[in-house]
């Protein structure tokens, strides 16, 4: 059939792009039945409502193992996966609702050389040049702390290029913009990842909202594209143990599952690092988190889909849409329409986090690691041989409890790891404390505890003609890292005294 250039095109719409990706990636991928195995089945959060049995020709429903099963060969249609009641496959869901989409990228010169396609400064320094805004709340590195983020608030264009750049760990901008209130600045942009624009979102739209009738200030919401954070802690002594001088990096990324970092910003990477190899320094919450694109943002702004040294940006409002094609029109921004984006690229990585929803995130870790010549053992116990005084961490790192076995007459101590990253070598030291003096002590290597996991340990307790002599025990713990990380004594008593 001839095209009649006479006639008007449909005005497109997020679906015609992301058709592509629905029929590629989801319908006719020939693992859609695994897929459904490994992520509904497996998973434990199949509704058993047999709808995967139902339309498929080459499936039937197993009453007795309640799930699923092949009684023919599966083509790959993807009929099941996507007909799941569980299943996340529209476009919308994935990456959250918005009124159209860009390509972008600065048309400032001293943003050049900043992070990706430098969008979100760009923006900024348009808010002050109109003078839209009064502040903006951004992160930025600490002088005093390489590297380490501390949020800001900041009141000129100068401010916001001298603030460009990514870090990619937590930082506390809800509390630099409650700040930026109590000191009566009315027009303000808040720059975020994910979890800090929800924080903002219900701050602001849920009935117990904090702002939701406070009514002096406005609050533009610019989110940022995040797939993980990383706790400063646990990831630059890594970094430095590495050779990396944290004063001399210019600046950091992460591009195609790879951790960059730079002594030049327009350099050439000085080390580079797989996501895998970086996973035990990643935030605990960002295994639950399920918010690649800030979707409750106004604008959002990411590099995945974009190409090198420009951004994706969707603008989610009509007040984020005016300000984008604002500063476009105005010369702050390049823009390119909505289908220059690779949405393929960005859905596949938002489903990668919405079906972290349905992972179930144990408090126990289970690793296969390849077979040693000579395994070492993952927790030792032995009478001390050294001991550790190092100053006390200001992190919360271990949670402490005991429990008496009178019949083993032993003291249960129960160890879980409060911090959010995994601990290494940590030695715990137990001693009885008799007034001034200490007798009995001994020591208790872990190789690693993960977030969140616990592990116990036991110790002999003293004893007399077979009854054990109650009194106060010391439990200390702490690393080659980070000194000492916990102290306490415990007073012991017979249970029927407690």
């Amino acid at each position: 059939m001839t095209e009649n250039p006479t006639e008007s095109k449909p005005e497109s719409t997020q679906y015609d792009y992301s058709f592509d990706y629905i029929q590629k990636k989801l319908e006719g991928k020939k693992d859609s039945y695994g897929m459904l195995m490994k992520e509904i089945i497996r998973a434990g959060i199949c509704t058993e409502c047999g709808t995967c049995a139902a339309v498929c020709p080459v499936l039937e429903w197993d009453h007795l193992s309640g799930q699923p099963k092949l009684v023919g060969k599966c083509t790959g249609c993807g009929i099941c996966y996507n007909q799941c009641p569980r299943t996340i496959t529209d476009p919308i869901q994935l990456m959250g609702e918005f009124k159209t989409g860009y390509v972008s990228n600065t048309n400032i010169p001293e943003v050049l050389g900043g992070q990706d396609g430098g969008t979100v400064t760009s923006l900024l320094c348009y808010l002050f040049d109109e003078h839209l805004i009064d502040a903006a709340i951004v992160s930025m590195k600490d002088p005093d702390n390489p590297w380490h983020p501390v949020a800001q608030i900041i009141t000129s264009k100068d401010d916001a290029i001298k603030a460009s750049g990514s870090i990619y760990s937590h930082s506390q901008t809800v509390e630099a913009l409650m700040d930026a209130i109590r000191e009566d600045y009315r027009s303000i942009a808040f720059v975020g990842t994910p979890c800090n624009i929800d924080a903002v979102d219900k701050m602001t739209n849920s009935p117990a909202g904090m702002l939701k009738y406070f009514m002096r200030a406005h609050i533009l919401k610019i989110g940022l594209f995040c797939m993980d954070s990383f706790a400063p802690e646990a990831l630059y002594p890594f970094f430095e143990n590495d050779g990396i001088d944290l004063t001399k990096v210019a600046k950091m990324d992460i591009n195609k599952g790879k951790f960059h970092i730079y002594y030049e910003r327009d350099g050439e990477p000085v080390k580079s690092y797989t996501i895998a190899q970086l996973d035990k320094f990643k935030s605990s919450s960002c295994n639950f988190c399920t918010d690649l694109t800030a979707e409750n943002a106004d604008i959002s702004v990411g590099s995945v889909g974009s190409g090198a040294k420009k951004n994706t940006v969707f603008a989610r409002t009509g007040i984020g849409t005016e300000i984008v094609e604002d500063a476009a029109s105005k010369g702050y921004l390049t823009i390119e329409p909505y289908n220059a984006i690779n949405l393929n690229a960005v859905l596949f990585l938002a489903k990668l986090k919405k079906v972290s929803q349905y992972n179930i995130q144990k408090r126990k870790v289970f690793i296969v690691r390849e077979p040693r010549e000579v395994e070492e053992p993952r927790v030792e116990t032995k009478p001390e041989e050294e001991t550790v005084a190092k100053p006390l961490g200001s992190r919360k790192f271990l949670s402490v409890s005991k429990d008496i076995d009178e019949g083993e007459k032993i003291l249960k101590i129960s160890l879980t790891n409060s911090v959010g990253y995994i601990l290494e070598d940590i030695k715990i030291r137990v001693v009885i404390v008799e007034e001034l003096f200490e007798k009995k002590p001994w020591i208790t290597t872990i190789r690693e505890l993960f977030p969140f996991e616990s592990i116990d340990i036991g110790y002999p307790l003293e004893t007399v003609d077979d009854e054990i002599v109650y009194s106060n025990v010391l439990v200390e713990a702490s690393t080659e890292k980070y000194g000492k990380i916990f102290s306490r004594t415990f007073k012991l008593a017979p249970k029927e005294e407690k």
